[in-house]
C-alpha cells in the first residue's frame, strides 16, 4: 500500500532548526537516492504518525518542485518511543528491487507439544528482495506439522511470487524441542 505524504524542502539544518520544526508539529527528514545528493525535508507529524501506525512502508512524497516514491528506511524516536524525531527515506526507481526485513509469524501448536515439546521461534525477521509493490506485510509459518526435535528452515518458507529470501536457507525459523532438566 502506498500513501501520499506532503513534504517541504528545508534549507536550514541543525538541531536547533529541527527542534523548531518539531514545535510546529513537523518531523525533520532526509530523502536519499534518486541519483541526487540527499535532500533535507520536513513532513507533517500527524500524517507521519498515521502512516507508521497503518504499517505503510512506501510513501509518495509530494514536494513543491517534484514527487518521489520513497521507502521509509529508518525512524528515530524520542526516549519514550512515542514521538518520531527523524525519518530517513530512500527514493525508489521504477522496476528496481529492494531489500527489506519482513516479520515471520508462527501459527498453530506443534504436534510435538503433546509429547512435552516446546516451540522455539528462533527467527523473527528475514531479509527479502523484491519490488517495492510486492513487499509482504508478514510471512506466516504453520507449525502444526512439527514433531518433537524437528525444525522449519528458511528454505521451507512459502514466499509470495516475486519475493526471494536473502537470509541463508539453512537458518532455523522455528523448532519443537524437548525441555531440558537442570541437574
Amino acid at each position: 500500500m502506498i500513501k501520499d505524504l506532503s513534504a517541504e524542502v528545508r534549507a536550514e539544518r541543525g538541531s536547533r532548526q529541527s527542534n523548531r520544526l518539531r514545535l510546529k508539529g513537523k518531523v525533520p527528514a532526509v530523502l536519499y537516492g534518486g541519483g541526487q545528493t540527499a535532500v533535507s525535508i520536513s513532513v507533517d507529524g500527524m500524517e507521519m504518525h498515521k502512516i507508521i501506525h497503518a504499517g505503510v512502508r512506501i510513501v509518495n512524497l509530494k514536494m513543491a518542485e517534484r514527487q518521489a516514491q520513497a521507502l521509509i528506511k529508518d525512524l528515530q524516536y524520542d526516549s519514550l518511543g512515542e514521538q518520531v524525531l527523524h525519518v530517513d527515506f530512500n527514493e525508489l526507481k521504477t522496476g528496481q528491487k529492494i531489500r527489506v526485513d519482513v516479520v515471520v509469524a508462527t501459527k498453530g501448536v506443534p504436534k510435538g507439544h503433546a509429547e512435552g515439546g516446546l516451540l522455539n521461534h528462533a527467527l523473527h525477521t528475514i531479509t527479502v528482495e523484491c519490488l517495492p509493490t510486492a513487499i509482504p506485510d508478514r510471512i506466516v509459518v504453520g507449525v502444526e506439522q512439527l514433531a518433537l526435535n524437528q525444525a522449519i528452515h528458511v528454505r521451507e518458507l512459502k514466499l509470495p511470487e516475486g519475493v526471494t529470501s536473502i537470509t541463508p536457507e539453512d537458518a532455523v525459523v522455528a523448532s519443537c524441542t524437548a525441555p531440558r532438566n537442570e541437574e
